[in-house]
């Protein structure tokens, strides 16, 4: 196991401990009262499933089958659920919750959402919402689902000065560009400002995050720009660049733009590969010594057909 791995193991190893304590908390009440946890759980799925059989509880909660079994026969001595043959399956039974077992379970939802409110209380609202986000962004990242969290939005304040910082930061990083280049994002994004109706700036957004974003400017009534074009490193490889020049090709259509080109630089192959499925071919290359010593600047065109 790499170094990396193991210090990105002790982390998550040093959350797991910090929130199994939370959650311990939050839940003492829970546990205080007649049912464990993993009950709880078990009339909370029960709710939330439509037509619940003892398989479908089993899948869900990954509990083992004996174990479940005891508790759903102490959930029918105390009257809190009842279990009706399947008319689509004779050998599976409908579990579902009775009266009784509907008014303990919302009891119990309600003092575990009176705890958490305590827990919330005690945050910032703007960090309460911070939470939700990082939350969701976990959830997403370990179930595989991080594209259905990503929305592309429209600029708003605020984000130029973000664009610049991150360009700033990420080519310095990735390429070893220096201040040079960073003052030189930062006056192409004034000049958008200052005519910011003649073109669009596309955000990209992971639960309230941003990853990314493009931009496109207008240079004549037929010819645009394409400029900003960044992706935040871990969400690489996600298919978010081709939505991102996707929403500034359709953007140009709609403007009835007939020809976009864009200044980029050798070696940025994955970004070359994306152009070239758009369309855009490679023009002109020159040497560029301003930001980088022997570096190739490149132009890239596309026509479109309008």
């Amino acid at each position: 196991m790499s170094n990396p791995i193991r210090l990105r193991v002790a982390e998550i190893r040093n959350f797991n401990r910090f929130y199994t304590n939370i959650i311990g908390l939050v839940n003492q009440t829970i546990l205080e009262s007649p049912y464990s946890l993993a009950e709880v759980r078990v009339l909370l799925e029960i709710d939330n499933t439509p037509k619940c059989t003892a398989s479908d509880l089993t899948e869900i909660l990954q509990i083992d089958p004996g174990y479940l079994s005891r508790i759903l026969k102490g959930f029918k001595k105390e009257g809190l659920i009842n279990a009706n043959k399947s008319l689509a399956d004779g050998r599976a039974q409908i579990i579902l919750l009775t009266e009784k077992g509907r008014e303990t379970f919302n009891q119990l939802s309600e003092t575990s959402a009176t705890q958490l409110v305590h827990l919330l209380e005690q945050i910032p609202q703007g960090a309460q919402q911070r939470l939700i986000n990082h939350m969701k962004a976990i959830q997403n990242i370990l179930s595989g689902q991080i594209d259905t969290s990503i929305t592309i939005r429209n600029y708003k304040p605020g984000d130029t000065g973000y664009i610049a910082y991150r360009h700033g930061v990420l080519y310095a990083q990735e390429y070893g560009l220096d201040h040079v280049f960073e003052k030189y994002v930062l006056q192409t994004l004034v000049m958008y400002l200052e005519n910011s109706s003649a073109g669009k700036i596309f955000i990209a957004e992971c639960c309230g995050t941003i990853i990314g974003f493009i931009g496109i400017v207008e240079v004549s009534k037929t010819t645009a720009q394409l400029r900003w074009f960044l992706i935040e490193p871990e969400f690489r490889g996600t298919g978010l660049g081709h939505k991102l020049v996707k929403s500034v090709m359709e953007y140009c259509q709609q403007q009835n733009y007939n020809h976009i080109f864009l200044w980029t630089f050798k070696g940025l192959d994955t970004a070359r590969h994306l152009y070239e499925k758009f369309g855009f071919t490679l023009t002109e290359e020159k040497e560029n010594n301003t930001w980088k010593n022997q570096l190739i600047e490149q132009r890239w065109d596309v026509t479109l057909d309008n």
